[in-house]
């Protein structure tokens, strides 16, 4: 089961713009800037104070609505990378005081300068207690090391920060993470690293997300027998509708029966739900216009099986109005392994539909 949360607040804080709100840009930035008011004249040195660090805040759940030991995960789209050292590090910790994102525009237009978080402010006309921000590093972090090339995208894993708010219910004093590199890397002015990711305001489908994951499979076979061991078989989505209303959430149910069903005089009819999915068996969402993978297949999707068949759990909550959608499985048996695309779209809408 996954819950994938868009954040609620983002904002990228210049050393070398110290004053600058950025709350409303398209781009939350991580890595080095340096002032490009010095009209050309820069040095080494100007890299030894161009830090860029990203906030962003989430609206966490509390445990009514998660496992309790769900895992988390941060994930941040790439936009463009420049002049990343080989295995880069990025290191997040959790922001210890409130902030706001403020409606700036750095970019596009440099508008609303002040009116939120920047280098030197927390919340307008109220300082940071350091000067880039109040974070937490003698306790729990995360990080991650961009050791992929090209660059990718960024999934990290929070769990050791967010899991103790969420289980302990400190939502209330949860006030966001902080992206940033390496301090050393920060200081060091040899490196010009820089990362642009996709933020929350941006106009493509790849803003920032917090995904809370957990593996919630029920499994009870009845009557149905295991899929043959040479994976021979076909496997037919029953009931998925041209259209989804945002926020369903649905069962999908699979029919697993022989590719090539034999004739036989019995009152058994040959297209009948007959197999049941291995344990190992996930589904994958993926966005088709954009091919993006929206859930990959992983331990937290994994294809459920009761009396009646195997059956997948689709949560519409993280999907875009507007976009098509299909879905793939996975069969994981013995050294056999399968991908099927259901072949099958859909699109999600923010109104019932009751043709279908």
């Amino acid at each position: 089961m996954r819950k994938i949360l868009t954040a609620s607040q983002d904002a990228s804080l210049y050393q070398a713009y110290p004053n600058n709100n950025s709350g409303l840009d398209e781009i939350l930035e991580v890595g080095k800037v340096i002032n490009i008011t010095n009209l050309g004249v820069t040095s080494s040195a100007d890299y030894a104070t161009g830090s860029v660090r990203g906030l962003i805040k989430f609206d966490l759940p509390t445990t009514a609505s998660v496992n309790i030991n769900a895992d988390y995960y941060l994930n941040l789209r790439l936009a463009r990378a420049s002049e990343i050292k080989r295995n880069q590090g990025l290191i997040i910790y959790p922001v210890s005081r409130s902030w706001e994102e403020g409606s700036g525009f750095f970019y596009q237009d440099v508008e609303n300068v002040s009116d939120g978080a920047t280098w030197n402010q927390c919340t307008p006309h109220v300082s940071w207690s350091t000067a880039g921000g109040d974070f937490i590093t003698n306790t729990t972090s995360a990080s991650i090391s961009m050791s992929s090339y090209p660059i990718q995208d960024v999934r990290v894993d929070v769990t050791s920060i967010l899991r103790p708010i969420v289980s302990q219910s400190l939502q209330d004093t949860f006030y966001g993470l902080v992206v940033k590199f390496p301090t050393e890397d920060e200081q060091d002015e040899d490196n010009r690293g820089n990362v642009k990711f996709f933020s929350t305001q941006t106009h493509t489908i790849h803003q920032p997300t917090l995904e809370i994951a957990w593996d919630d499979q029920t499994f009870i076979t009845g009557s149905l027998l295991p899929t043959p061991s040479n994976l021979k078989m076909k496997v037919i989505p029953s009931n998925i509708p041209p259209y989804y209303t945002k926020g369903d959430v649905s069962r999908i149910d699979l029919v697993v029966r022989d590719s090539y069903p034999l004739k036989s005089f019995d009152s058994v009819l040959r297209y009948k739900n007959k197999y049941y999915l291995p344990t190992s068996s996930y589904y994958s969402i993926i966005d088709s216009q954009a091919d993006v993978v929206i859930v990959p297949f992983d331990e937290y999707s994994k294809i459920h099986c009761d009396a009646s068949g195997s059956y997948i759990v689709l949560d519409t909550s993280p999907l875009y109005c507007g976009r098509f959608y299909n879905v793939k499985i996975k069969v994981n048996q013995g050294q056999y392994v399968k991908t099927i695309d259901l072949d099958t779209q859909f699109t999600i809408t923010d109104e019932a539909h009751t043709s279908y």
